[in-house]
């Protein structure tokens, strides 16, 4: 996993919030009623287009957990327990080195040369396809 991807887990969480949001939306808009009058296929065709938006939704949803779960994961299987805290703070909390540093009881260089070092070399043991 490459520091790019880990800075997207904030957005991951965002998103995946903004989809329950809508996701709930439309399965309000999926409620029907059957007004007299209405042709009973466009109604069809609307519902089945509702369903297809709800499908896709849920699918990119599951998608984004499951990148977040990816990222989590990697983070709690960092060995070292001051980079793991560090890492949380930095890409699941979103703090910088400065006030991970404050947090920690370390300068900013040291929080700074943690994140670096770690994925200085675990890119050296990454296989590329």
């Amino acid at each position: 996993m490459t520091e790019r991807e880990l800075g997207q887990y904030k957005a991951i969480r965002s998103e995946i919030a903004d989809l329950k949001r809508r996701i709930e939306e439309t399965k309000r808009l999926d409620k029907t009623f059957q007004i007299a009058g209405t042709d009973p296929a466009e109604a069809a065709q609307r519902q089945e287009k509702v369903l297809d938006l709800l499908r896709q939704r849920e699918t990119q949803k599951d998608e984004l957990v499951e990148m977040q779960r990816e990222m989590e994961d990697y983070i709690n299987k960092i060995p070292d327990s001051l980079t793991r805290v560090i890492f949380r703070m930095y890409f699941f909390d979103g703090l910088n080195q400065l006030e991970i540093g404050r947090k920690t009881g370390y300068d900013q260089g040291t929080v700074s040369r943690k994140i670096k070092s770690y994925f200085k070399l675990h890119s050296m043991h990454t296989v590329t396809c």
